[in-house]
């Protein structure tokens, strides 16, 4: 008899319940209408189907001293709403930056919005939106430039680098740039060597300047491409579901029933107001009220893990008696709405616009940090020498941790929830890699371990 423990998302949870129903009458409607998706959305929501499912392979881990095995089912590896696959990108991306890109410098977070009308055409042309937060991103270091050049400063350099948000507090598509740069300027000292002068916080004034450059020059870089003001609809083909369900998560709206998310007001309307360092012109907006300092090591990996986080968080997601969703708010809106209620159907519907397309970049690197910059090999820290006890895993030698950016689970859950992963619960002992499973052999060793358990007090564990 062993002890058996399967360490993943349960295929319970809300989000899959939904997803299942939902998806299947999701597919009917986009059929129904004489639409088609492309497949690499249909593969997105399939895959995470199968997420954290143990019949679809997994690690399989066993204590030899107390016969403990464990199941770590796979993941989808999905780039546009899995909550588990986006939990992990968004630990791993921070971990790196943190290590390996940014210097122990002053930090500022800039978000760069656009007009609604926009959004649409940036989701469905990447290379817009690397055009657009370009421009932005120039104009910003212009201004760090020359107040660093009214301190005495010459030949200053910053660098940023840059999230491509594709979504909104209500699960809609919001395409919007969050910016983590440098809070001053590097410049050659005596020495010749790099020294970093920080800046003084913005006013609010500034970033009305900066908003008013970047809002025209955005202007002129759409004209140059041939769009007007209006929505580009020429672009998509006729029969192009994604074009009409993009545009309609933009619009808050469901393309099956035609009509706005149902609102639930908790709070009388109240007028709204910009907070401190942001503003706004012809619907652009920029934000600067965020900053870190040098010595924040902890707040410098939060605002990372904040600016790559995934879409949905599963407590802001509950399962309606009627089979239904309910997604509550990160804050409520200025008019009161504190949550959405969705079919299954819409759900599905608003998690398809979220998927980006294939090869397309979400992280930027622009100035000092950027991969041909001349000065990037002496800004950045360097890599660690070190290996901890979490990475060097039974699946990663210590050599190839601590030469590559790649961290694996085990050492994601200990550096963000000090959780041990290879540590056995009953023993406190080293876990090893027994085998991998996929096909076939998956459901003969599934079979075989249920035969043999005498699961934990109260049966199979599922651990998210």
């Amino acid at each position: 008899m062993v002890a058996l423990e399967i360490r993943g998302r349960a295929q319970g949870e809300v989000l899959h319940r939904i997803v299942r129903r939902g998806l299947p009458r999701f597919r009917r409607a986009v059929e129904a209408a004489d639409k088609n998706l492309p497949g690499f959305v249909w593969r997105e929501l399939e895959r995470f189907e199968r997420c954290g499912d143990p019949a679809y392979g997994f690690a399989w881990l066993v204590c030899d001293p107390c016969a403990h095995h464990r199941l770590v089912p796979f993941s989808c590896g999905g780039r546009g709403f899995c909550p588990t696959c986006g939990g992990r990108r968004m630990a791993a991306l921070a971990a790196h930056w943190v290590d390996r890109v940014l210097p122990e410098v002053g930090l500022r977070q800039w978000v760069v919005t656009v007009p609604w009308e926009r959004r649409w055409l940036l989701a469905r042309r990447p290379d817009l939106a690397r055009k657009l937060i370009g421009l932005a991103l120039r104009r910003i270091r212009r201004f760090l430039r020359k107040r660093a050049e009214a301190r005495g400063v010459v030949g200053g350099r910053s660098g940023s680098l840059t999230v491509v948000q594709r979504f909104g507090s209500a699960l809609n598509l919001n395409v919007h740039f969050h910016v983590l740069a440098l809070d001053g300027v590097y410049a050659r000292g005596p020495d010749g060597r790099l020294v970093f002068h920080r800046d003084r916080p913005p006013t609010t004034e500034d970033v009305e300047r900066l908003v008013e450059q970047i809002a025209e020059a955005a202007q002129r870089m759409f004209a140059r491409e041939g769009f007007g003001r209006e929505e580009p609809d020429e672009e998509a083909e006729p029969d192009d579901a994604l074009a009409l369900i993009q545009a309609a998560s933009i619009a808050g709206q469901s393309a099956i029933r035609g009509r706005r998310a149902r609102r639930h007001q908790v709070l009388g309307g109240r007028a709204y107001r910009l907070p401190p360092r942001c503003a706004a012109c012809d619907g652009y907006t920029v934000h600067a009220g965020t900053a870190v300092g040098s010595r924040d090591a902890e707040g410098r990996e939060r605002l990372c893990r904040y600016l790559a986080r995934p879409a949905l968080a599963r407590p802001r997601l509950k399962e309606l008696p009627d089979g239904g969703a309910l997604l509550e708010l990160k804050t409520p809106w200025s008019d009161g709405t504190a949550s959405l209620t969705f079919t299954p159907e819409e759900l599905v519907e608003r998690l398809a616009a979220l998927v980006p397309q294939p090869r397309s970049h979400v992280v930027l690197y622009h100035g000092v940090l950027a991969g041909r910059s001349s000065w990037r090999s002496e800004v950045v820290p360097d890599p660690p020498q070190t290996v901890s006890q979490e990475d060097a895993s039974p699946l990663t030698s210590s050599r190839v941790a601590a030469s590559s950016h790649y961290k694996t689970w085990a050492a994601l859950l200990f550096r963000v929830f000090g959780v041990a992963g290879w540590r056995c619960p009953q023993c406190g002992g080293a876990m090893r890699l027994r085998a991998h499973s996929g096909g076939q052999s998956t459901e003969r060793i599934l079979e075989g371990l249920e035969r043999s358990a005498r699961g934990p007090p109260g049966g199979l564990v599922f651990v998210a």
